[in-house]
């Protein structure tokens, strides 16, 4: 895929550093598009409001929902629906974040415009009972979106450059392994031998990315007129089906492995990190959840069809 032109990509990440910047939920006022509606979702329903802006968002081992706060510059936890966020680590410009089997977390620091200057970002693993965290891999391009393969491998994405990181078990970065696109949203498919990257700016769309080779196909392009909706995060669930929150489209995606889409929820103020739910701290699986850059956690039920 060709990679965007450096000046898009300068607009587009200003733009959204403005937004972090004043923190008004009015700044971009939610766009419509001609998105379908996915049939049997339910209203969507605001979990957090708080003037901050919230990047990511994962669940822990037992099912606590975990957020990077921009505004913070920390991973904060909230231990259940109804629950506020708390600071669990103190985490500057705070990115992606991947759970770990171990109960553990990884997340990104560095997501910020100074990845135009120099690879300086990095990749940290927090302990979310004690706060405990330590640098696992240094630097990486911008740790925007970060995901973790079941054998330990952990990719990490630029939007502002065409460089996807991967980082091996044993912290080696191989930085820009992946060169023909920047990258914003990742996910992994359930084998682990495809890597799935949203590409925000430029041709816009979602990218498969071979694990092996590097080699990538065009996945999902938006349709004609809506390349502009900027995808943000991208999550994956047990059946391949992908959730893309498009930012300035105002609405999240559901994507089936066949190309199909249809919208989850509409009418949002800048959605950005998306997770499929999980279970044991009251979320749910059939839910996914969404973060924007307006402060708030959204929960949309019955998001994820039954297998």
């Amino acid at each position: 895929m060709v990679a965007a032109p450096a000046l898009g990509r300068l607009v587009a990440a200003t733009v959204t550093a403005l937004v972090l910047g004043t923190g008004s939920a009015s700044a971009f006022p939610a766009s419509p598009t001609t998105t379908p509606m996915c049939a049997g979702v339910g209203t969507p329903r605001t979990l957090v409001a708080q003037p901050s802006a919230f990047e990511a968002v994962a669940f822990d081992r037992d099912g606590r929902m975990l957020l990077s706060n921009a505004f913070g510059n920390s991973v904060d936890i909230v231990d259940g629906p109804g629950a506020p966020p708390r600071p669990i680590a103190t985490v500057p410009s705070p990115g992606g974040l991947a759970p770990v089997p171990d109960g553990t977390v990884l997340a990104g620091s560095g997501n910020a415009l100074t990845a135009f200057l120099a690879p300086t970002a990095e990749l940290r693993q927090l302990n979310p009972a004690t706060g405990e965290q330590a640098v696992v891999a240094r630097g990486l391009s911008m740790a925007n979106g970060v995901v973790r393969a079941s054998d330990g491998t952990v990719y990490a994405s630029s939007d502002v450059e065409p460089a996807i990181d991967r980082i091996s078990p044993d912290g080696r970065v191989e930085r820009a392994w992946y060169r023909a696109s920047t990258g914003n949203g990742l996910a992994l498919s359930a084998d682990g031998r495809t890597l799935f990257a949203n590409v925000s700016t430029g041709d816009t769309g979602i990218v498969a990315i071979d694990t092996e080779t590097a080699e990538s196909r065009v996945h999902f392009r938006p349709p004609a007129g809506l390349e502009w909706v900027f995808f943000d995060d991208l999550d994956i669930d047990a059946a391949g089906r992908l959730y893309a929150a498009a930012y300035f489209g105002g609405q999240v995606w559901r994507i089936d492995p066949d190309g199909t889409h249809c919208a989850i929820a509409s009418g949002l103020v800048l959605p950005a990190g998306i997770s499929v739910g999980a279970e044991g701290a009251g979320y749910s699986r059939d839910s996914v959840y969404v973060t924007t850059h307006a402060g708030s956690v959204l929960e949309i039920p019955n998001a994820v069809p039954h297998l």
